[in-house]
Formats: C-alpha cells, sequence, structure tokens
C-alpha cells in the first residue's frame, strides 16, 4: 500500500508539472510540434495537454455528452499527432486542432442521427429471424482473428490499456490511478495503441 501511495503522488506531481507547461511564444510552439513530428513522446504529451482541457470542453458543446467528448477528444488527439506534417504554420495551430474537433464531432451526430432515424422511419421493416450467411460468418471469423492478430502484437502495455478504456470501460482518471501513469502517457499511449489496431 505504501509503494502504490508513493507511485501515486509521484504520478499527481509529474501530471501537474506537465498540465502547467505554458507556452512563451509562438516559437516555442512550432519547435514543439517540430518535435511532436519527430514522435518524441513528450512534445506530444505536451500538446496534448496543452489543447485537451479546451478541445474537449468544445467537443462537449457540440455532442451533450461526457463519454461521447472524452471519446471523440482522443481521436481528435489521434487524427492531430498523426497529421502533424499537414499543418502549416503560417495559420493558428489551436485553430487547426478545433477543426478536427468540429469536424470530428458533426461526422458523429451526423451518424448518430442516421442510426437514430433509421429505426424511426415508417418505411423500415425489422427483417424477421435474420441469420448470417456462411460467406458472412467465415468473413465475420477472418476478421475477428485478424483482429485478435493485431490485439496480441501490441506491446502488453498498449494490450493492458485498451482492454481497461474499451473492456471494462474505465475513465482515463481510473487508469491513471490503476498505472501509475500520467494522464498525457495514458492518452498518448490509448492513441498509439488505435493507431496500431487500424
Amino acid at each position: 500500500m505504501f509503494i502504490f501511495l508513493i507511485r501515486y503522488y509521484y504520478c499527481r506531481l509529474s501530471t501537474k508539472k506537465e498540465n502547467n507547461f505554458k507556452l512563451k511564444n509562438k516559437l516555442d510552439l512550432l519547435q514543439l510540434i517540430e518535435e511532436a513530428k519527430n514522435s518524441r513522446q513528450q512534445a506530444q504529451s505536451k500538446i496534448v495537454n496543452l489543447f485537451w482541457s479546451d478541445i474537449k470542453s468544445y467537443i462537449f458543446s457540440l455532442v451533450k455528452d461526457e463519454n461521447y467528448s472524452e471519446e471523440l477528444t482522443v481521436e481528435t488527439f489521434t487524427k492531430v499527432l498523426s497529421k502533424l506534417n499537414l499543418y502549416n504554420s503560417d495559420f493558428d495551430f489551436r485553430t487547426w486542432v478545433t477543426s478536427i474537433a468540429h469536424n470530428s464531432a458533426i461526422d458523429f451526430l451526423r451518424k448518430k442521427n442516421k442510426d437514430k432515424n433509421k429505426f424511426l422511419d415508417d418505411d423500415y421493416q425489422q427483417p424477421r429471424d435474420w441469420e448470417p450467411s456462411p460467406e458472412q460468418l467465415f468473413i465475420d471469423k477472418q476478421n475477428l482473428e485478424a483482429f485478435e492478430k493485431r490485439l496480441n502484437n501490441l506491446p502488453e502495455n498498449y494490450r493492458k490499456l485498451i482492454y481497461s478504456r474499451y473492456v471494462e470501460g474505465k475513465k482515463l482518471k481510473d487508469i491513471v490511478e490503476e498505472t501509475g501513469l500520467s494522464l498525457a502517457n495514458v492518452k498518448v499511449s490509448l492513441m498509439r495503441a488505435r493507431k496500431l489496431l487500424s
């Protein structure tokens, strides 16, 4: 128990230090972006920490759901970090990140409305006793096996994070407490794991 408390204390301390990171000017941000483009985890974590709360709040204002806003924020930063090479430094970085968040939220809302309307449509009829064909069962089995193979090829720490987040449905703060990692590290690791699985 004592070791857990020490780890928890240091985890909270490092998270506070990361969250207190402030940019002095635009050149600091551009340098941070360049480091993040080179897959430096510390730079990527700082970018996520700098913009996380603003982006999550913005997405929440659109989708009005805490869980969805958290998922969409993770998705947004996955896109941001994977598309950093497309960022044009002539434009404001926050605006660029916000536009990615906006597009992700709008896509989500469209899909949600489409699914909702599908069941409200008068012409829609529920199929009776539908059973997948042998071909569909075979394809589903192959897809599942391919996914399991990719999942098993993930580093163990990524597998544990994926399991905790998406199978057990734990919140990020619970995973932080459980693993002893900083919040930024958990976010970036989840993004990387999802990228490896796709």
